[in-house]
């Protein structure tokens, strides 16, 4: 089974939290504190990650990573999906609509790696690199990604200081991070023109992971959903200014 944690006040909003690659949902540890008055929050640490670590699937797909969801997600409650995390919350929402009363992306994008009518998305060369180099060293591996979540952050810093706290707190499997990374090559346009949940999508303006030049695209793909982009925000700059990402929760709920 995943890990799952419960948080904040039972009698609140139900609200799911999805992290991205690499990470397990101490990532939302900035974020905890805003929210737990308001809402009850359900933590799930994906398989293979944080303490899912011992949730080996196969196979490792979203087909699975969505069935595995739904034995512990709740009935229905609003879902927020961080990066990969996105991708994940869209799937979901596509195979168990009436689960998902709302849905918010976060620095989440319908392809990671470029393709040739796709040139929002990390070079295939790169991607290539970093399954190459999971195999070699994990850990490090895993720092470089960190390198690039904060680049460009006025916190850059002190934001990789806490990702390097939350992945010395859990277990690291190289094959299980492999496993994870492999979502991230697939491409997830059908998911978001299809998609008839009422949706928001967040980009950061200096996010180089999921780049905020995409917002025509994402309207084009979902003209239904909203987008916006958070002003002066990295891939993690929620780490730094929770209450931004708090503000939008409570703006949807509504």
């Amino acid at each position: 089974m995943l890990y799952v944690e419960k948080r904040g006040n039972p009698a609140g909003m139900p609200l799911v939290l999805i992290h991205g690659w690499g990470m397990h949902s101490g990532i939302w540890q900035t974020l905890l504190p805003e929210l737990e008055g308001e809402f009850y929050i359900t933590l799930i640490d994906l398989p293979g990650l944080g303490q899912s670590v011992r949730c080996l699937p196969e196979p490792y797909d979203i087909d699975t990573v969505t069935r595995l969801l739904a034995e512990v997600a709740p009935a229905s409650a609003l879902w927020l999906g961080w990066s990969l995390g996105g991708i994940i919350a869209m799937a979901f929402a596509q195979r168990y609509p009436a689960r998902i009363s709302k849905l918010i992306t976060l620095g989440s994008s319908p392809c990671f790696v470029e393709r040739s009518d796709w040139s929002f998305g990390m070079a295939d060369s790169i991607y290539s690199q970093f399954e190459s180099d999971l195999d070699m060293n994990p850990g490090k591996t895993l720092q470089r990604f960190n390198l690039l979540q904060v680049k460009g952050g006025e916190t850059a810093r002190s934001d990789l200081n806490v990702l390097k706290k939350i992945v010395s707190e859990v277990e690291i499997s190289a094959q299980r991070l492999s496993d994870s990374l492999s979502l991230l090559r697939g491409d997830y346009r059908e998911l978001y023109q299809r998609s008839r949940v009422t949706a928001l999508h967040l980009l950061c303006e200096l996010d180089i992971l999921a780049p905020a030049k995409m917002v025509d695209a994402l309207y084009q793909l979902s003209p239904q959903a909203k987008v916006e982009v958070l002003a002066g925000q990295s891939h993690v700059g929620f780490l730094s200014e929770p209450k931004v990402l708090a503000d939008k929760i409570r703006a949807l709920r509504l």
